[in-house]
């Protein structure tokens, strides 16, 4: 109805299974038949409306409309006056009058009349293009700005309420007014080539962004990025931080995408920088493009979330002393519950995504001085160079949100050239811990998980008080079905720090596949009394009364599980660890775990085929 295939509409109302005094239906129907011309119908479904419910005002704007059709018109504006008696928010009544009026010659009324039909339903295209059609007749276009910037507020995903702004400031010159809207647009309902177009257009007329006052003005903020081929989230990073920086730096390292040209609609300075295969290079460029007094790094995929703007602000006019530099945390949000460091999601923020985050913290921000530069090829860091020059890193409370660990084929390419550039930088300091870390981490997440059991085993040898390392090595050993020394490493690194959540479900895991169930029990029955909010624990607790067949407590875990963010994930975590049980000849096992998942409702052809196979293997 909305894109006036009446014909269409009507097919889908009367293919509907819905009842047959439904009054919107009826409603919906009349208006259909009404614009089709089918008159006798029509009228049918006022009638029906009437007979119903006598006070109803559907029913007299289609008797209204119908009127309007024949000619009729003072009968027209009496129906429509009749609804609007009944419903004053009838927008379609007001509409009505508003064609009357426009009819008659009273352009200055009908206008009032499809404000009016515009306030009750701004979600309407026909009203709403009324509306505008008359208000630019009429050239009342401050009126125009007011009634669109008032129906953004509440229909804030209404694109062409959206759009419609953005003509009338433009139809005005307001061009600067008109390019924050734009941005939001691109940012809201994707870009095409049309809008970037348009945006190009508009920017080339007010100019990039420029630092306030003169270069280096205190409290001034320069956004510094290096990027490739970030078209898909450099828009919405640019749009979440415009509002608390006064500049903007984009090094592109060789984008074969729109990414460029998106960064200059949002008025950043854009340089191009030929990629040397080394991040410090690259991101010590954009330093050097810098005008304002403070620099924030920031990646394409990466947010700073609207909710602290003003204390972003304030923490930048707080400081008392330069130089100085601030350690900021990264939410790295993730889907994986049992990564180190596994935070839930709580709503705190409205930014947030995934099932939880892992936390990360680096200096992003601090004072434009030509000696804070980057270190390192991969993993780049300012932490050594402000050791050397005894700066004090302040932290604070303003998280960045990172949306890159979600996308996990990009994440995958990414840690294999990371991979390969850490491995170079191991050739040339084979004894740098910080190194060795890195390249022990990359490995694991590439599945490489014997290369990352070597590199944590000469970590160790070089930080033996590493609760990590132990970890980690815990990990890679029961990857590679070498549980019992899986289960050894877990309780090192236990030994070293007693609070490692993950080290006990490392070591409950290796026990259960090493066909220790009870045990396994025990130590993930402690594990969440004390941390009720870990799914990863709270799911295998689950598995383990499968294993044991205790229905009951089995129930219960999964209730509980499926109130944490593990829920939208758990039918293939059940294939998982039932993979993992037949590999270790746990055939029993793996068999009331997935019959568990049938029960439960997580059927699919993969577990009802794994499922066969346990039978089997146990057969």
């Amino acid at each position: 109805m909305d894109s006036e295939r009446y014909g269409d509409a009507l097919k889908v109302l009367q293919a509907s299974e819905c009842d047959p005094i439904d009054i919107d239906r009826i409603y919906l129907s009349g208006i259909c038949h009404e614009a089709l011309g089918d008159v006798p119908s029509a009228q049918k479904s006022a009638d029906m409306l009437l007979e119903v419910d006598s006070h109803n005002a559907y029913g007299f704007v289609i008797k209204g409309r119908i009127a309007a059709r024949s000619g009729d018109l003072i009968l027209a504006e009496s129906c429509f006056q009749d609804a609007l008696c009944r419903n004053p928010r009838s927008g379609s009544a007001c509409l009505g009058l508003g064609y009357l009026s426009r009819e008659a010659g009273n352009h200055e009324t009908s206008l009032d009349w499809f404000e009016k039909a515009f306030q009750c339903c701004p979600f309407s295209r026909e009203i709403t293009l009324a509306f505008h059609e008359t208000l630019l007749a009429l050239n009342s276009l401050q009126r125009a700005e007011d009634a669109f910037r008032r129906a953004r507020t509440c229909q804030a995903l209404n694109r062409r309420v959206r759009f419609l702004l953005i003509d009338v400031l433009l139809r005005q010159g307001k061009r600067g007014a008109a390019m924050p809207e734009i941005e939001s647009a691109m940012v809201d309902f994707g870009i095409d080539s049309g809008i970037l177009g348009a945006a190009l257009n508009i920017r080339n007329q007010i100019g990039a962004m420029r630092c306030a006052g003169s270069s280096g003005t205190c409290g001034t903020v320069s956004l510094c990025m290096i990027v490739k081929n970030e078209e898909k989230h450099l828009a919405r990073c640019l749009h979440s931080v415009k509002p608390v920086v006064d500049e903007i730096v984009i090094v592109d390292t060789g984008s074969t995408d729109r990414t460029k040209e998106i960064g200059v609609a949002f008025g950043a300075h854009v340089a191009d920088f030929p990629w040397a295969h080394d991040f410090s290079e690259a991101r010590n460029f954009s330093l050097s493009q810098a005008s304002c007094a403070w620099i924030l790094v920031l990646d394409a995929d990466e947010i700073l979330s609207v909710r602290d703007h003003d204390k972003f602000r304030k923490l930048i006019n707080s400081v008392q002393k330069v130089p100085a530099a601030f350690c900021i945390r990264t939410r790295n949000y993730t889907r994986h519950v049992n990564a180190v460091g596994w935070q839930p999601n709580t709503g705190e923020y409205p930014e947030e995504e995934g099932s939880g985050w892992i936390p990360s913290d680096k200096v992003r921000l601090f004072t434009n001085d030509a000696r804070i530069r980057f270190s390192h090829p991969v993993h780049e860091l300012v932490e050594p160079a402000l050791g050397n020059l005894n700066i004090a890193v302040g932290t604070c409370d303003i998280p960045v949100h990172h949306y890159g660990k979600l996308e996990e084929g990009k994440t995958h390419e990414k840690t294999k050239a990371y991979n390969n550039l850490g491995r170079k930088k191991l050739k040339k300091t084979r004894r740098d811990p910080v190194a060795l870390r890195e390249f022990a981490i990359q490995c694991s997440h590439l599945g490489r998980h014997e290369e990352a059991l070597n590199s944590w085993k000469e970590f160790l040898k070089l930080q033996p008080q590493s609760a990590e390392a132990h970890l980690n090595i815990g990990t890679a050993c029961w990857n590679l079905a070498r549980y019992a020394e899986a289960a050894d490493f877990a309780e090192k690194a236990l030994r070293l720090d007693p609070t490692l959540k993950e080290a006990k479900f490392n070591r409950a895991l290796a026990l259960l596949l090493e066909g220790q169930a009870e045990e396994t029990k025990l130590i993930l029955q402690e594990v969440v009394a004390k941390q009720p909010e870990y799914p990863a624990a709270q799911f295998l607790l689950c598995v383990t009364h499968a294993c044991l067949e205790e229905q009951s407590q089995m129930e219960s875990a999964l209730n509980t599980l499926m109130s944490l963010a593990m829920g939208e994930y758990i039918g293939e975590s059940f294939l998982d660890i039932a993979r993992r049980l037949l590999s270790a000849s746990l055939a029993d096992y793996a068999r009331l775990t997935l019959e568990a998942a049938s029960r439960l409702g997580y059927v699919n052809s993969e577990i009802v085929s794994h499922l066969a196979n346990c039978r089997a293997a146990a057969d």
